[in-house]
């Protein structure tokens, strides 16, 4: 049984290990259970009318304009409208499987990246007790968790050297969540790195169409569903911060709300311009390590500048940062100290309902967010200056001669991942 479960890319696990797999399910499962009964606002207001609405219309609900979701989202809600339950049982059940699916991928991330049944098992675990998972979907009814496996089965295929396989699921990332974007540059500087061709992020603009084509034979505008992320980053202007623990929330999220938004999305758009112009002044190692290293460094750095961000929108930080400690025990504060801003964040709004500040200001969380992203891109900084992680124009030529062309970091890519 171990051997069969090594071959298909799982450590064999003893007794103990199933043991503490089983008992985290069961743990994980009951959190779940118990708040799938909570009603909250965003049920209430946006997905229990929708499923009302697609009972009532069908399909044809999909040519309104009622929904300023990507309609593969709303296609999902109109599945949960033809069932025989609850919808909320429906919603949030679907949700609570995707749960343990994306606990499953990070265990097989891990085991792929460490080689270590230990961390593997304990990664799985992990996934399904942080706050942040369980509450964004059984207790919020929010669908983050979607677009989040997603982003780890790009990473999982990345792990595997299979870019293009990568790329698809980063695709599939997009439909359901324009946040997907906050890790965009990371994919930038693998492909200037050669990890990743420009014909694999053609799957972005591919899938996407191909997403809204049932939405469009319905009657909804073809530019109405192009144009559905610019419209809802058109919504929820009323602040500079909606709860996130960002800069704004240091400099004030109530003043100068368009002159700082507009400043802000070109701020943030030119220190990335700058970021990944500099990375990309060398060819570097890609390895495992490095490639979380900076997604996760994108992924503290772009919520932290944009305008308008929601509480939930640390969610891409909180897994990857879970992935950089099991690489790299020692660095086992950054979840820690990532999950306690983001879970203090979905508690503002879950807990407060918005009618009070939190009892710790939102600056303090706003600073350690800061001093997470100082602590991740010096890591990033010394990885870069290390001479022996640089590649150099030589090892280029000579990797080319030799017919490994473009793929000159896949062996240091392997070797880690072994």
């Amino acid at each position: 049984m171990g051997k069969l479960m090594k071959k298909s890319g799982w450590p064999g696990f003893d007794k103990t290990d199933v043991l503490y797999l089983a008992a985290m399910t069961v743990i994980g499962m009951a959190i779940r259970l118990i708040l799938r009964v909570v009603t909250t606002d965003d049920w209430g207001m946006y997905w229990d009318p929708w499923i009302s609405d697609l009972k009532e219309m069908g399909f044809s609900y999909l040519a309104t304009d009622r929904y300023d979701y990507t309609p593969t989202f709303v296609y999902i809600l109109w599945v949960i409208s033809k069932l025989p339950i609850n919808p909320m049982t429906a919603y949030k059940g679907l949700h609570i499987v995707l749960d343990f699916v994306a606990a499953i991928v990070m265990g097989k991330i891990v085991w792929r990246v460490t080689g270590s049944s230990v961390k593997s098992i304990t990664a799985y675990g992990l996934m399904l007790l942080v706050p942040t998972i369980w509450a964004n979907s059984a207790l919020w009814a929010q669908c983050d968790i979607i677009f989040m496996t997603f982003l780890l089965l790009c990473f999982y295929y990345f792990f595997q050297d299979r870019p293009n396989l990568a790329m698809f699921f980063y695709g599939m990332a997009f439909v359901f969540k324009l946040q997907s974007l906050f890790i965009f540059p990371f994919l930038v500087i693998l492909w200037v790195n050669k990890k990743v061709q420009l014909k694999h992020f053609l799957w972005i603009p591919a899938l996407y169409f191909l997403s809204i084509i049932p939405a469009w034979i319905a009657g909804r505008p073809l530019m109405d569903l192009i144009n559905i992320y610019m419209a809802q980053g058109a919504q929820d202007v009323w602040s500079l911060s909606i709860k996130w623990a960002n800069i704004y929330q240091i400099i004030g999220n109530q003043y100068f709300l368009l002159e700082y938004a507009e400043a802000g999305t070109w701020l943030i758009l030119g220190i990335l311009m700058i970021l990944m112009f500099a990375m990309a002044q060398k060819r570097y190692k890609i390895t495992n390590e490095f490639i979380v290293q900076m997604a996760l460094f994108y992924a503290i750095l772009t919520p932290y500048i944009l305008p308008h961000m929601h509480e939930r929108y640390g969610c891409v930080a909180d897994i990857l940062a879970i992935i950089y400690a099991m690489m790299n025990v020692k660095k086992f504060y950054i979840p820690l100290a990532q999950l306690l801003v983001s879970f203090n964040c979905y508690m503002a709004y879950l807990s407060h309902r918005g009618a009070s500040e939190p009892p710790i200001y939102y600056g303090v969380w706003a600073f350690l967010e800061l001093g997470l992203l100082i602590l991740v891109g010096l890591d990033i900084w010394n990885y870069m200056r290390n001479p022996e992680n640089q590649i150099t124009e030589k090892q280029i030529k000579d990797a080319a001669a030799s017919g490994e062309g473009s793929t000159e970091h896949s062996a240091a890519v392997r070797k880690e991942g072994a």
